[in-house]
């Protein structure tokens, strides 16, 4: 099986960055790199110029339009993955107008590794650009509209012939540096049989199989149910399942029903009507109506009230809901995915999670694999990590050394793919301008040095003020040890995930998740 390529890398390229980044700063368009595998990596940078209104579309994945005639970002990328693929040898350059009226020129990589180009998009022909305008303007979320109509707004670049050419040959240009570093020796590539998907990298053999999973599962309506442990890529799961469905140009929305207290999560999901409760000023729809005909992920479902679960149950069964407050039912037509780090059946058997809800969300269960089940992975995705790092912030490639990547594959990871990414970032800002990494940044738990605690000095404090101190060290300890995975912690600690959670809050600790 041939390898592919690691894009990221190549992006960092001073050639490349600094022929995109002329290009942004001169005619504020955006400058990006498209595999026809539909992966985008956006290349240099954004620090100069205007504000243009196809970043504010492309960075919140923008969704404008209205039902029946709907614009989405994803549409677009599909349009520039399908161009890769049809685009004919020797072709320097291809012109896309996309709905609602942004104009877009590829400049094809030429490669025989992945089909990829060089996209220049976001502007409007000076020759067309009322035309082109008025179909955009139509298109517009009402608060963009607003900005624009006062003018603070960001605008759409308008581009005549002369700055056209000179895109051109830019982009033409990036595309033949790509060209050439695909074709040295030292191209930065995966190993053979490594495959993406979604955001997700893996070459062994229970990531093979869940990406053959998905994609058998993703073209069908029904409710799915993500298990694993935390930082294992769940909503990258789900989201892999709305790409690949029939609902992909629609939303898809994510929600952790830990995360929103309990007392309003019903209002989150359902919406209310004006006066349903204190500070209720106004109507307001719910996700489930803002997911209408797209997705909704319900991660943490574990953790869900027993009286939403009643609610959620309905609308599963026969789509229909009632906003918090009101009597008029509403119907949606929402495709439900759920995931969880807890053991479902077991809190059925407890009496803890509804029966019937529990067999109704898993009418097909994907089970990702923890990372030290995925030993083929490790280095795979560290390198991934490590070119995603070092491109996001400005520093150039860099290498593990034998004896670092030796430590990496060794050790559990029991924080899971989340807690690799965190590491390798902290090694890419504390390794400075070394372009190789070596054991000696690695953390104290990879390396197996464990510092002494030292004992907690309660002079001077009172009682309460002292319970809080240890109170504090244990949790952070407590979260070191199990690498940052909360469910971990908390077992470990004796106290539930929910009051864990609340707990870091309050002492403020996820900032020394990179510690």
């Amino acid at each position: 099986m041939s390898s592919i390529v690691d894009w990221n890398a190549l992006s960092l390229n001073v050639a490349v960055r600094e022929l995109a980044t002329l290009l942004r700063e001169n005619l504020q368009v955006r400058v990006a790199l498209v595999c026809a595998s539909g992966e985008v990596v956006d290349l240099g940078d954004a620090t100069g110029g205007e504000a243009a209104l196809f970043d504010v579309f492309a960075d919140t994945r923008g969704r404008w339009g209205s039902a029946e005639h709907r614009v989405t970002y994803a549409q677009t990328v599909r349009a520039w993955s399908n161009a890769c693929l049809e685009v004919e040898a020797g072709t320097e350059r291809v012109i896309l107008e996309r709905a609602p009226g942004f104009c877009a020129h590829l400049y094809p990589i030429a490669t025989q590794r992945e089909r990829a180009a060089i996209v220049c998009a976001g502007f409007v022909n000076t020759e067309s650009a009322a035309q082109s305008l008025e179909s955009i303007r139509k298109v517009l979320p009402d608060h963009v509209l607003e900005a624009i109509e006062s003018g603070q707004g960001p605008r759409v670049p308008q581009l005549g012939r002369e700055d056209r050419r000179w895109m051109d040959r830019l982009g033409q240009r990036i595309a033949r540096v790509m060209a050439n570093g695909l074709a040295e020796e030292q191209v930065p590539t995966y190993q053979p049989g490594a495959r993406r998907l979604c955001g997700m990298l893996g070459a062994s053999g229970p990531m093979t199989h869940l990406f053959g999973q998905i994609e058998r599962v993703a073209r069908t309506n029904a409710t799915i149910l993500i298990t694993g442990e935390n930082g294992t890529g769940k909503e990258l799961v789900a989201s892999a399942v709305h790409r690949h469905s029939r609902r992909r140009d629609e939303a898809f929305i994510p929600v952790n029903c830990a995360a929103i207290p309990g007392d309003l999560i019903a209002s989150e999901l359902f919406g209310h009507v004006k006066g349903a409760f204190s500070g209720a000023h106004r109507d307001r729809a719910g996700l489930f109506e803002a997911a209408d005909r797209g997705t909704l992920l319900l991660d943490e479902i574990g953790d869900m009230d027993p009286m939403l679960q009643t609610k959620l149950l309905r609308v599963l069964q026969e789509g229909t809901f009632l906003r918090v407050g009101d009597n008029q039912v509403r119907k949606v037509d929402v495709r439900v995915i759920c995931a969880t780090n807890c053991d479902l059946e077991a809190m059925v058997e407890r009496g803890e999670f509804r029966r019937d809800l529990y067999y109704r969300i898993r009418v097909i269960e994907l089970a990702l694999p923890a990372l030290r089940e995925r030993g083929e992975d490790i280095l795979l995705l560290a390198n991934h990590f490590l070119s995603a790092t070092a491109k996001r912030h400005g520093r150039a490639v860099k290498r593990f050394s034998a004896e670092c990547q030796d430590y990496l594959e060794s050790y559990p990871w029991p924080g899971n793919v989340r807690e690799m990414e965190n590491e390798i970032e902290r090694l890419v800002i504390l390794s400075g301008d070394a372009e190789e990494i070596g054991s000696e940044w690695l953390s104290r738990r990879i390396v197996g040095k464990v510092e002494q605690v030292p004992v907690l000095d309660t002079k001077g404090y009172n009682l309460p003020e002292a319970v809080e101190l240890l109170e504090r060290q244990m949790i952070l300890e407590g979260l070191q040890k199990a690498g940052w995975n909360k469910s971990q912690a908390a077992k470990d600690l004796g106290i539930s995930r929910r009051n864990l959670i609340r707990k870091v809050s309050q002492f403020e600790l996820e900032e020394r998740a990179h510690d």
